[in-house]
């Protein structure tokens, strides 16, 4: 019974068609590493702007009952001029159905908050894995 089951689960499994390989919209680029990383995922530029997109996961410490073992993803979208010391920020909440923009500011570019001598300014809540 059992090794029909799985003889028939087989042959549904395979004529079914794979679903097609998802690459970036066309004027992105994908960073070499940053799934390792904590830096951008994606980079697109346009004019002279620069859209960085960055995907993040807030972990839950705790055990709660409705947790149901679901990670939420955010997506945090950088938009950047040169020669301007802040850029715009997007805090996006990614969900099944649904994209929700959380947050809306203005913030002192990513690559420049590492570099930052001004430690008391705040920046917003840190995200980690």
């Amino acid at each position: 019974m059992l090794l029909r089951s799985l003889k028939e689960h087989y042959l549904e499994v395979s004529k079914m068609t794979p679903p097609p390989k998802v690459t970036p919209p066309s004027p992105f680029e994908i960073v070499k590493g940053s799934l390792e990383g904590t830096g951008a995922v994606l980079k697109k530029s346009v004019g002279n702007e620069e859209i960085s997109l960055f995907v993040m996961r807030l972990a839950h410490g705790g055990d709660d009952e409705d947790d149901d073992g679901i990670n939420q993803l955010f997506l945090h979208v950088a938009v950047s001029k040169p020669n301007q010391v802040e850029s715009l920020h997007f805090l996006c909440g990614l969900y099944p159905d649904a994209l929700g923009i959380h947050s809306v500011s203005m913030r002192p570019k990513l690559e420049d908050l590492e570099l930052s001598d001004d430690p008391a300014r705040y920046t917003g809540p840190s995200f980690e894995e």
